[in-house]
């Protein structure tokens, strides 16, 4: 799989493993080996001492909701499109985006589709999973761990 099938825009990068590992179901991290410094997402230089010496490490994908936000003009793969309204094209339900805090303060950003918007609370209990999308694409969705 090639990066470009989870980022939008980007075809390459230091840190392909990522999406290797999100498309056997696993989100990882690194972590400096001088420093200890961990990564979300990945990095392949550690920012705190300037080393390149990173290790591939899996994280704990539960957490507490930490912030989120609705979009109202999703990409075509995140919402359904609903029937057209006047004076407009077309019609989206706005749909969720969420930033996951989890072990060490690391934080991930997935799609929030199964929880209605008026559910969805500061510090809930969620799990990070990646998905495959219809499309092709791998996307990290937030689902509740006990809804």
């Amino acid at each position: 799989m090639e990066f470009k099938d989870f980022s939008l825009g980007i075809s390459q990068t230091k840190v392909f493993r990522f999406v290797e590992e999100l498309s056997a179901g696993n989100i990882v991290a690194t972590i400096c080996k001088k420093c200890g410094q961990k990564y979300y997402p990945p990095r392949s230089d550690c920012c705190k001492c300037m080393e390149s010496q990173m290790e591939w490490i899996p994280i704990s994908v539960e957490g507490n909701l930490f912030t989120f936000t609705k979009i109202y003009i999703p990409p075509k793969h995140f919402a359904p499109i609903q029937p057209l309204m006047p004076f407009s094209n077309i019609q989206f339900d706005p749909c969720a985006i969420g930033i996951l805090e989890v072990e060490d303060k690391l934080r991930i950003m997935g799609w929030i589709p199964k929880v209605e918007l008026k559910k969805i609370k500061i510090g809930m209990r969620m799990k990070a999973s990646p998905i495959r999308l219809q499309d092709g694409r791998i996307t990290i969705i937030l689902e509740p761990l006990n809804p």
